[in-house]
């Protein structure tokens, strides 16, 4: 038998004493037992898993930041094995253990939250991270709180307890978002949405997926302030817990009001504060638009009212996230200016007739004056179907 394994090639050796096949103890350094642990996780083999994760917690040769992260694979296991209660120990030891750092931390997150922000955001968030565990609960599951103001409300607004998966690595924030929320859902005609699939990064976007009744009952629009990247990687985690995280975890709001769903900034939600509360007299139209040109949105708005308007230049030019379905024309303007921190006012244009005004879309910064109420601005004739 020495002799067969001297002729093997030295790579299929290497394979067969990480897969377990060659004898324990040449699997002895604290960089075999962490690889020998992955690919017995990987494999679906989750006791040989647990056995070398363990090992590595408990032997005092591990390095502090390779116990750490054995710790955290060691939780995520015993989770797997149905050991609720060593697991959200080995949980809380990962946390406390000081070889804690930022990419512990990271696959920690993962494990209990499915969710991280993008790497500038986290490098700046992770230690202020926090580990809570429910007293007196059921299942003491473990969860992440995230810095910021406590988040109430999110999962009681949006009912949808759907077991969801997902395995995505640094893409599109608000595009997540708005397939999230639209995923499997159709246009007014009945024509299926685009898959996200089509978007660079998205290609693991799991194909079966749709989003849950209680979200595609919803019209939405994402704040223009929405950005940067985002990490999800969850199995089966309820599709409003791991929403909850996504917004957290990038301090992101939202306002559920009137059958509408919107999701901004924290510091950006007074966008909707501006607009709460109008009533409009246009008629219902249906719009969908993922990652379309601002301008050319606001073009299509030109006949919604006798007046003409138009955009300044100065305007960023945003992608616009949205889905509205027998919304007021004019309520859905409203909604993409205070989306996008833009106002209409009023000006004169240059062949303007005798008490005939244009309208100006500018920047909230840039507006001199009062902004117009579109919810008092009567509407067009409705044009023919």
């Amino acid at each position: 038998m020495k002799s067969m394994l001297s002729a093997l090639p030295l790579v299929l050796v290497s394979a067969l004493e990480v897969a377990g096949t060659a004898p324990s103890a040449m699997a002895s350094t604290p960089e075999e037992l962490m690889t020998k642990g992955k690919v017995a996780a990987d494999l679906g083999d989750q006791h040989g898993a647990e056995e070398a994760f363990a090992k590595l917690a408990v032997d005092a040769a591990t390095p502090d930041s390779v116990r750490a992260e054995a710790l955290v694979r060691l939780a995520v296991v015993q989770r797997a094995l149905g050991k609720a209660q060593a697991s959200a120990a080995t949980f809380q030891k990962a946390m406390q253990s000081p070889g804690r750092g930022a990419q512990v931390t990271r696959l920690l997150t993962l494990a209990l939250a499915g969710v991280v922000p993008d790497r500038t955001r986290w490098a700046n968030e992770w230690p202020k991270v926090r580990l809570v565990s429910p007293s007196g609960a059921d299942d003491p599951k473990p969860s992440i709180a995230w810095p910021g103001a406590a988040r109430h409300g999110v999962r009681e607004a949006i009912p949808a307890k759907d077991p969801v998966t997902f395995d995505l690595e640094d893409v599109s924030l608000p595009s997540f978002l708005f397939g999230m929320i639209t995923g499997g859902g159709r246009l007014p005609d009945g024509t299926p949405l685009r898959s996200p699939r089509e978007i660079p990064g998205f290609e693991n976007w799991p194909g079966p997926y749709v989003s849950p009744k209680a979200a595609q009952a919803l019209d939405v629009i994402i704040h223009a302030g929405v950005r940067g990247q985002v990490t999800v990687k969850a199995s089966n985690m309820a599709w409003n817990e791991l929403f909850e995280n996504v917004l957290a975890s990038n301090d992101l709001g939202m306002v559920v009001e009137k059958r509408l769903l919107f999701i901004a900034r924290v510091e950006d939600l007074g966008g909707f504060e501006r607009i709460r509360g109008r009533r409009y007299d246009s008629w219902p139209i249906n719009l969908v638009f993922d990652r379309a040109n601002l301008f050319d949105v606001l073009s299509l708005f030109r006949g919604v009212t006798d007046h003409p308007f138009t955009p300044d230049a100065s305007l960023q030019v945003c992608c616009v996230n949205l889905r509205f379905r027998e919304r007021q024309a004019l309520e859905c303007l409203d909604l993409i200016l205070a989306a996008h921190d833009v106002a209409i006012t009023r000006s004169a244009p240059a062949d303007a007739k005798p008490g005939k005004t244009a309208l100006r879309i500018s920047k909230l910064a840039d507006i001199r004056g009062e902004s117009v109420d579109l919810s008092k601005l009567g509407p067009a004739a409705r044009p023919n179907p």
